[in-house]
């Protein structure tokens, strides 16, 4: 009877966005040690100018700031 009471537009929205991440636990593994990868060779880098973290917890989510000439605002991307 549960299933009855359910918005099917809005079970067909959260099978999308299950969709749209990884969800393989082999895949989710190596995609996430590369990302930790990435993260420790932009922190090692010493590069002041380009600056990436995760958001929160998020491997699959990042936030990022280039600074550009003097004089210049940053950007920020969002990933």
């Amino acid at each position: 009877m549960a299933s009855q009471n359910r918005d099917p537009a809005a079970a067909s929205i959260v099978a999308a966005r299950k969709g749209a991440e990884p969800s393989g636990g082999a895949a989710r593994g190596s995609v996430g040690k590369r990302l930790q990868q990435e993260l420790m060779t932009l922190m090692m880098s010493g590069d002041k100018g380009i600056s990436a973290f995760p958001e929160s917890d998020n491997l699959f989510k990042w936030v990022g700031t280039i600074h550009g000439a003097a004089g210049t605002n940053p950007t920020l991307i969002v990933l």
